[in-house]
């Protein structure tokens, strides 16, 4: 499931990444880069056991990175919108009877986007989108299968629900909502962690700027 998964991520990242570039080079898509604050707890039928252990309800973080609006429907307001994040995610917590420790994790973020822009007029602008997510590990003591916590898995995916705010076509305030999609915890026998069903549930609020 791992190589799976990083074969349709590297896949995504070299179509989006030359179809990205050869638009520019047309003057076509509207860029956007910005950042904000996001948070992520785990969720699934063994997501209570994993809390009464200690495995915090949500971790808080934060992410910065760039997004290509793509109009590529005849349908006006339509396109789709892939971008490439940095996620962060941090906190000091105590799992069963270790010692407490401060934890983190490192994500690249491929988010893929379909948006409809609502018909609104002036200066204001309102639009929805959903679409998958993937995600890659890229370092931080959460991915380590350690004996004192479950680890996390370093590849997963999730689908996304938002909603974005555009403000003189230069400012964009979004909020968004991903559920996790695949396994998060990885199996431990040594803690007696095999096949939980837990996957990460992500929330994420922030502002992007159009350039």
């Amino acid at each position: 499931m791992k190589r799976l998964f990083t074969v349709v991520l590297t896949a995504i990242l070299l179509f989006f990444g030359s179809n990205a570039f050869a638009q520019l080079s047309l003057g076509e898509g509207r860029w956007s880069a910005g950042g904000g604050a996001t948070f992520f707890g785990l969720a699934g039928s063994d997501a209570e056991v994993l809390e009464r252990f200690g495995f915090p309800k949500s971790i808080p973080g934060f992410y910065f990175g760039v997004n290509l609006d793509y109009a590529f429907s005849t349908i006006d307001g339509l396109s789709i919108e892939p971008g490439v994040y940095i996620m962060h995610y941090g906190k000091p917590f105590t799992f069963g009877l270790g010692d407490k420790k401060s934890y983190h994790a490192n994500y690249l973020s491929v988010p893929i986007h379909l948006k409809y822009a609502i018909p609104t007029g002036g200066d204001f602008g309102l639009a929805l989108f959903t679409g998958p997510r993937f995600n890659l590990g890229i370092g931080g003591n959460m991915f380590s299968s350690g004996q004192k916590y479950p680890g996390l898995m370093p590849v997963d995916a999730q689908w996304g629900f938002g909603i974005a705010a555009t403000i003189q076509e230069a400012v964009v305030i979004q909020a968004g909502y991903d559920t996790g999609l695949t396994k998060a915890i990885k199996d431990n026998k040594d803690l007696s962690y095999v096949d939980i069903i837990a996957h990460r549930d992500t929330y994420h609020v922030g502002v992007c700027f159009v350039f």
